[in-house]
């Protein structure tokens, strides 16, 4: 009899406590720090390792939020650090039971490997790994044999990767045949039926024609992608893109503005656009996708970890709209002239 209550009271609390990790990560999708980190902190501190796993893969977004900022620096540290050293340090380093996780997370963010975390299935917080190291080696993306689990909205990434590969002015030293008839085949998946005309496809147009790629890249396309790829205002102060003349510039963000009012990678963009700015509704998402970055900073908004946060619980959710208004309002502290009007009051307020 003993016994059993002692399990019926172990299973209570197991119940309690789920419920309590679930709670703080549904407050913090909801974008109320003011209740999950401190829940988080509790629970990691009590010896959770769920929660110190969450905790250490939300921290370095926390830093930003209104909430934190607005605590001292000794209460930012003892709610967010584990204790230690004068700045305590990440509760990754106390995680045990899920050891592999936290450590592919901080082989992702020290030193932008983004492989560790795609190999323990995590693709889509690896998303920014995964830019970063197209930053540092374009065709690396496409040269690994794990290409292919790369999430559909970093495909672009991929295909240019390859594509800057067999450019001879890119890439001086040209790759083995064997590697090249890989790339080309990475590449022929962006002219599948299924790819055509969408937002990934225009991302791998947006490479310079003259790079020599091996694929046929119309003007009207890479001026298109460009603008998709960095947004308007960055697009806009581009070379090639001013040496073009003004009715291709002004096809080339007609077309931009038209995908990206069906691309699924600008629906939560839309979701931000549509409750208060309906009647620009185009603009305005053409807007703040421009204001953000344009796709490459779009690549960096994803699920902290996928074992805790499922991608398609963070896009769209409070949390996903709060992160991109950050980035704006880091980029811009006031708003830029000539942009959407409505767009810029949701963002910059007035």
């Amino acid at each position: 009899m003993r016994l059993m209550l002692v399990l019926v009271l172990m299973v209570a609390a197991f119940a309690a406590r789920a419920a309590t990790l679930d709670e703080a990560i549904a407050a913090w999708l909801a974008d109320d720090d003011a209740k999950a980190l401190p829940a988080l902190s509790a629970l990691a501190k009590a010896g959770d390792d769920d929660a110190m796993l969450a905790l250490g893969v939300i921290e370095p977004r926390a830093w930003e939020g209104p909430y934190v900022l607005g605590l001292d620096r000794a209460q930012r540290i003892a709610l967010l650090r584990r204790p230690g050293g004068l700045s305590g340090e990440s509760w990754l380093a106390g995680v045990t039971a899920r050891r592999p996780l936290a450590e592919a997370v901080l082989q992702a963010r020290q030193k932008g490997d983004p492989w560790p975390l795609m190999a323990l299935g995590q693709a889509d917080a690896a998303r920014g790994a995964l830019a970063m190291a197209f930053n540092q080696n374009p065709s690396s993306l496409a040269e690994n044999d794990r290409q292919t689990e790369i999430p559909d909205a970093l495909r672009g990434l991929v295909w240019r990767g390859a594509a800057l590969r067999l450019s001879r002015t890119a890439y001086p030293t040209p790759p083995s045949p064997d590697v090249e008839r890989r790339l080309r085949g990475v590449i022929a998946q962006a002219f599948a039926p299924e790819w055509s005309g969408s937002l990934q496809q225009m991302l791998l147009f947006s490479v310079e024609p003259d790079l020599g790629v091996g694929i046929p890249v119309p003007q009207a396309a890479s001026l298109a992608g460009r603008v998709l790829r960095q947004g308007r205002l960055l697009a806009e102060g581009d070379t090639r893109f001013r040496s073009a003349s003004e009715p291709a510039r002004d096809r080339a963000l007609a077309a931009a503005r038209t995908l990206l009012t069906t691309a699924p990678e600008a629906a939560t963009v839309r979701q931000i656009c549509t409750p208060s700015c309906e009647q620009t509704l185009d603009s305005c998402v053409e807007t703040l996708w421009s204001l953000t970055g344009g796709a490459d900073a779009q690549a960096h908004l994803h699920t902290p970890l996928d074992a805790l946060i499922p991608q398609h619980r963070y896009v769209g959710s409070p949390r996903h709209r709060s992160d991109m208004i950050r980035i704006v309002q880091k980029r811009f502290k006031t708003a830029p002239p000539g942009i959407d009007a409505c767009a810029a009051k949701l963002v910059f307020g007035g």
